[in-house]
C-alpha cells in the first residue's frame, strides 16, 4: 500500500513528463514593430512566415483582416499596415494564427502544411498524419 505522499510524488512526476512531451521546437521571432507617419512596419514578417513555413500573402490577409485595416507588402519582405498597431497585437495575432493553422491538434507537431479537399481547407500533419479541418 502506498502513502499518500508516495501517491502525490508520482502523480507529480507523470504531469512533469507529459509537460515536458508538449514543448515545441517551434520558435516565433519575436514582431519588430516600427512606426513611420501613420503606418506600421512589421520588419520581420519574411523571417515569421518562414518559421512557421506559410505562405506570405496567405499571412498577410489574415492580419490585416484581424486588424480591420490596408496592408501590403514591400521587396524587402517587410509588411506594412495602414494605422499604428501595437507590438502585442502582433503577437497576440501571430501565436492565434499558428495555433490555429500550423499546430496539430492531435499531436502538437508544427510539422504541417494545408491541402484544400473539395471546399475545405484541411490542415495535414507530417508527423502523425491527421487531418483536421480549419476554421473559416
Amino acid at each position: 500500500m502506498l502513502s499518500y505522499k508516495e501517491l502525490l510524488d508520482r502523480v507529480k512526476d507523470q504531469l512533469q513528463r507529459e509537460a515536458t512531451k508538449r514543448v515545441s521546437r517551434l520558435v516565433l521571432p519575436e514582431p519588430d514593430v516600427r512606426f513611420v507617419g501613420n503606418r506600421t512596419y512589421l520588419y520581420n514578417f519574411k523571417q515569421i512566415t518562414d518559421a512557421i513555413r506559410r505562405n506570405p500573402d496567405k499571412v498577410l490577409m489574415y492580419l490585416a483582416r484581424e486588424l480591420a485595416t490596408a496592408a501590403s507588402m514591400d521587396q524587402e519582405g517587410r509588411a506594412i499596415f495602414i494605422g499604428r498597431k501595437s507590438k502585442d497585437s502582433f503577437r497576440v495575432l501571430i501565436e492565434r494564427y499558428v495555433m490555429d493553422n500550423v499546430i496539430c491538434p492531435v499531436c502538437g507537431s508544427p510539422d504541417t502544411h494545408i491541402e484544400k479537399v473539395k471546399k475545405v481547407t484541411m490542415l495535414v500533419c507530417e508527423a502523425c498524419g491527421a487531418k483536421s479541418p480549419i476554421k473559416g
